[in-house]
């Protein structure tokens, strides 16, 4: 088995989550499709439309600190900076290897666990309007781009807002990343 997670830590702008991380649930790309009836067909096709669905990044603290409870934006000027680390492992051969996710998105959403008795516990934390995304794989580069703000997707074998695109479009800043 190659490239088992076996570990991952949360920084969100300065603010290291290790001790108090729970559980995080990475962003997932979605192909943004419709429906397709065809006249007298019998079965429905979901067809791409040629866009990302958008990302999300959702994790859970034993927490309450007021630092980050207070974060949540307002606005995309209020985006911070979250970067995961992950541990990724080769089973057979014991090679380790660093794995790097970073999100520039807001905090939408600080969900309270309930509570129940004497225990511990914490926030669910969710960060929604991502405008960057890259994912990094040690060995191998990047992995997946998203930039909003430049129009471009880039990894996973796919490109789409390229500068062609983006130059029919006349959309300024091109898809370079």
């Amino acid at each position: 088995m190659e490239f088992v997670r076996k570990g991952g830590n949360l920084y969100s702008e300065g603010w290291n989550h290790w001790q108090k991380l729970r559980s995080y649930q990475l962003p997932t790309p979605r192909v943004k499709t419709e429906t397709h009836s065809p006249g007298g067909g019998i079965i429905d096709l979901e067809v791409p439309v040629g866009a990302i669905e958008p990302l999300t990044l959702g994790y859970n603290l034993i927490s309450a600190h007021p630092g980050e409870l207070g974060t949540m934006g307002m606005s995309l000027s209020h985006a911070r900076l979250y970067t995961i680390y992950e541990l990724l492992q080769d089973e057979r051969s014991g090679v380790k290897r660093e794995r790097i996710i970073t999100v520039r998105g807001i905090s939408a959403e600080n969900t309270p666990e309930e509570m129940a008795g004497r225990s511990v516990k914490g926030y669910g934390h969710l960060i929604k309007s991502i405008t960057e995304y890259e994912d990094v794989i040690e060995g191998y580069g990047i992995i997946a781009r998203f930039n909003f703000w430049t129009n471009s997707w880039s990894g996973y074998g796919i490109a789409a807002g390229s500068d062609d695109d983006n130059r029919i479009l006349r959309i300024t800043g091109g898809a370079t990343l």
